[in-house]
């Protein structure tokens, strides 16, 4: 290189060199996406080679302006390196050397990158360490937080924009005086600190204006959460769950409450309605577009009556709580993920293939390039759905509205994926074989045989190693939403529930990994946590029966009823659900209720998930084939999926159901020519080994009459009294 560059011609050609590595990375990953595809072998890989291929190149060609600006991005940081650090002697390898020095500080920039967007999300990394998992069991991306690495990096970070800003403030001050130069140049390496202090800063919190006129309501609920996971119900971890231990001595603990299907939609819906399925009519969450616009024409749902009375909507979501984005329930504000339909999850591969988009744009920049990443939300923590959530609360004009909220996270569904430090909270460190980070499981796998029926003891352990460690994250996010109330001074003008939506399979005795497959094994698929503490005036939250339990059995159909006999509003749609204000107010201690559920669409066939049947049994079972099968892509819907319209029938004809009383439990098989029954004794034999449909007990017709009453929408008119729920096995 004779004559040394201006800053402008290094620039240019530092530039040059960016746009080139930019498009090796480019290229890199579309080789990536194309063996991807091929590798996946299965039906719902060869949709979206044959009929989504159009999908697939707009997503590639989508994800480019990405590289453009990660290309200037490090041209305007790599230069001035450059620049300060050029030779001032001839070269004859000038070019070569240029260009290596230029490669040379791209690869320190990248690392130096890592630390502050690592930071801004942290469960990049977490998701990175998933990804890389079943490639690579044995690396360990966690090192760089135990070594301190992502600290220092961002330090590193910062003074390389801060020479970055100083060499180009420089260039363009070179005319003016020596005082003004030294004056850019501090603020140009003081520019970058500060912006990190003003991001380290706590927003400002808090309402102002009138008390509202009624309690704000307040749901915090985790997906697939088990009654039988928290340190307040027996856990043997004592620190699992020390906020919803504290919570639970203000609040009242409903010991058992139900949900009438373990599926997320379906039970949100019966929530939402306090109605179960055969009433308000979802089955199953692919949804035709009819059904999705039939819900949204409701006028009695839970959010749409308190939006009448005065009330702020409004849900908190990700991926889990997608289901609101699906069907419109009613409220104001719906912050959750959009529906995962076909073409996102294309984009979602597309995302991952070109990793400088997870790196550099999981914030709003990425969302104005591609507004799906929203639904990218494996890097996003639990903090984020609190702080948009009471963001829209703290930004409401009208502050005298009451808030109705749902906050839904979705860390203890599967595939279990709990940030650092959670995931590794309870794992052993020397473990590496599969699911190390995660539930790893193939969708062709998943909807041709589901999970593996056994597997080995240490596996196990793992994965309930895994949940148990999201089950404590949960908690660490139930801890801040309750300390965010405080602050502002709305926990007395709250009530609180904290919840699910249904339980969760994990390898119990009958049982594989999942939720409403089947109901072998016990309650721990239909039995939720359910704890509620009702505002107060008297300086305390809760009120005079705090931290008692209740022990009746109760159903979250019955939760809409309750807190409208709460909020003394007038209910004339028909519910099949029954206000527990008896209960709470402790004039009664139980309401003769019973508990009804059904299985919900399964990916696979039903008798895979089977392992409590003989095979005489099994030939008989009533069963439709699994989502290869049954499912469709609608282009008329958004490209979601849905049910085949000609199997609705089928389908609701082949789910199991279940009627429990306090003590017994009914389950009925739908079989070829009869019902496959299950009666068991729940007092004497919670996991459900004895099966005593054979001894001819008088509770076992009482049952199946309420079975009929459930199937033909009358389960509101059943009760069954102490007396009633007796027998002798």
């Amino acid at each position: 290189m004779g004559a040394q560059r201006s800053f402008r011609e290094t620039f240019l050609a530092v530039l040059r060199i960016e746009l080139c590595v930019s498009v090796f990375l480019y290229l890199q990953a579309l080789l990536w996406v194309a063996l991807f595809t091929e590798r996946q072998g299965d039906a719902f890989a060869e949709r979206a080679v044959g009929g989504h291929m159009g999908s697939i190149i707009s997503a590639q060609l989508r994800v480019l302006p990405a590289y453009l600006i990660v290309a200037l991005a490090y041209a305007l940081v790599v230069t001035p390196v450059v620049f300060l650090a050029r030779s001032r002697a001839p070269s004859r390898f000038g070019r070569t050397r240029f260009v290596a020095r230029v490669l040379c500080v791209d690869v320190l920039a990248c690392l130096a990158s890592v630390g502050p967007f690592f930071s801004q999300n942290p469960g990049l990394l977490d998701g990175v360490a998933r990804k890389t998992a079943p490639f690579a069991p044995g690396l360990d991306l966690y090192v760089l937080y135990r070594w301190h690495l992502l600290d220092g990096a961002t330090l590193v970070f910062a003074f390389f924009l801060g020479l970055a800003a100083f060499t180009i403030a420089s260039e363009v001050a070179n005319a003016v005086s020596k005082s003004t130069r030294t004056a850019l140049g501090l603020c140009a390496f003081g520019l970058p600190v500060v912006v990190l202090l003003v991001a380290a800063l706590p927003p400002l919190r808090g309402r102002s204006g009138a008390t509202p006129t009624r309690p704000n309501i307040l749901v915090i609920a985790s997906d697939s959460l088990r009654y039988d996971r928290l340190g307040v119900h027996g856990h043997s971890r004592a620190d699992i769950s020390p906020n919803i231990d504290a919570f639970s001595r203000e609040a009242l603990d409903f010991q058992q409450m139900h949900v009438a299907t373990a599926s997320t939609l379906e039970s949100w819906m019966s929530f939402m309605s306090g109605q179960f399925p055969p009433t308000h009519g979802v089955r199953y969450m692919y949804l035709r577009r009819e059904q999705a616009e039939a819900v949204g024409l409701r006028r009695d749902l839970l959010p749409r009556v308190l939006a009448e009375a005065g009330y702020q909507t409004i849900v908190s979501s990700n991926w889990a709580g997608n289901c609101f984005k699906l069907v419109d329930v009613g409220f104001e504000d719906t912050l959750a993920s959009d529906v995962q339909n076909f073409e996102a999850l294309i984009m979602e591969a597309t995302i991952w293939s070109h990793l400088v988009f997870p790196l550099y744009f999981t914030n709003g920049l990425g969302e104005l390039l591609l507004p799906e990443v929203q639904r990218i939300t494996s890097y996003v923590r639990p903090s984020v759905l609190t702080d948009r959530l009471f963001d829209r609360i703290d930004g409401d004009a009208s502050d005298s509205r009451p808030f109705f909220g749902l906050l839904f996270f979705s860390m203890t569904h599967l595939p279990y994926q709990a940030s650092h430090p959670f995931n590794l909270k309870y794992m052993d460190p020397e473990y590496s074989g599969p699911h190390r980070y995660q539930i790893d499981v193939k969708v062709h796998d998943l909807i041709t045989t589901g999970f593996a029926p056994t597997l080995p003891p240490e596996v196990i352990s793992h994965i309930r190693d895994l949940y148990d460690g999201a089950v404590s994250e949960f908690d660490a996010a139930v801890g801040e939403t309750l300390e965010a109330l405080r602050v502002r001074g709305l926990d007395r003008d709250t009530l609180v529930i904290v919840t699910s939506d249904h339980g969760e399979d994990l390898y119990d005795p009958g049982s594989t990994l999942g939720h409403g497959t089947n109901f072998f094994g016990g309650d721990q698929s239909t039995r939720i946590p359910f704890f509620l503490r009702l505002p107060t005036s008297d300086g305390k939250p809760g009120f005079v029966r705090s931290g008692e339990a209740v022990e009746a059995l109760t159903r979250n159909v019955d939760v809409l009823p309750t807190l409208l006999d709460f909020l003394k509003l007038e209910d004339k749609s028909p519910r099949d659900g029954r206000s527990l204000m008896p209960l709470i107010l402790g004039l009664v201690k139980d309401l003769d209720l019973l508990a009804f559920a059904e299985t919900c669409y399964l990916f696979f066939p039903k008798t895979k998930a089977m392992v409590d049947l003989s095979e005489e049994e099994r030939a008989e079972v009533f069963e439709v084939p699994g989502a290869i099968d049954t499912l469709d892509v609608d282009p008329n819907f958004d490209n979601n999926l849905i049910l085949r319209e000609e199997l609705h029938g089928p389908v609701l004809r082949a789910k199991d159901r279940m009627v429990r009383s306090r003590r017994f439990k009914l389950i009925e098989i739908p079989g070829k020519t009869r019902p496959i029954d299950r009666l068991y004794d729940l007092a004497t034999d919670p996991a459900q080994q004895r099966d005593l449909s054979k001894l001819n007990l008088p509770i076992m017709a009482t049952l199946k009459a309420a079975m009929r009453a459930y199937d033909e929408g009358r389960a509101s008119t059943v009760r069954l009294s102490a007396e009633e729920d007796r027998g002798t096995p």
